[in-house]
């Protein structure tokens, strides 16, 4: 929850820490990749190599392009949000004879509202909502972990 907090009160620095994690995870990954490729007891995969290469370039324009990789980014988070929310609403349905059953549906109904506005705002809010979008995700759902676990104590 704190962490959302502190997306909140500062989105478009939020969104760069995001924005810049992801790229850096994308460049390890892919260097990986390639060296795993290299080294691999089953012979050189050109596909391998190719996706490794794929991935660093990914992550370098990402960074490069600030503004394209945060519409791109917040476009990936949004179907993220989707299938979280379709997945949390379908798991909370699935359990509803256990007390915590409806705040999972209504963690799962936030992050597809979320992911809905998210696709209506792009691209011209993508600069700041990212931050937004995972300040109040992230608060949300610590809300909803807070209130499984006091169910959880009392079983």
């Amino acid at each position: 929850m704190a962490g959302g907090v502190f997306a909140l009160a500062n989105p478009f620095v939020a969104s760069i820490v995001v924005l810049q994690i992801v790229a850096a995870v994308f460049v390890v990954l892919g260097i990986l990749q390639i060296a795993f490729t290299l080294r691999s007891p089953f012979g050189l995969s050109w596909f391998d190599l190719a996706m490794g290469a794929l991935q660093i370039l990914l992550g370098v324009l990402l960074v490069s392009d600030v503004l394209g990789g945060l519409v791109s980014l917040t476009l990936v988070v949004a179907i993220a949000l989707l299938v979280e929310g379709i997945v949390l609403v379908m798991a909370g349905i699935n359990l509803r004879a256990f007390s915590p059953w409806l705040w999972l549906v209504l963690a799962g109904a936030v992050s597809i509202v979320l992911a809905v506005l998210v696709l209506a705002g792009l691209p011209g809010t993508a600069e700041t909502l990212l931050g937004v979008l995972l300040g109040i995700d992230l608060i949300s759902n610590g809300v909803w972990l807070i209130f499984v676990g006091v169910v959880l104590r009392r079983m």
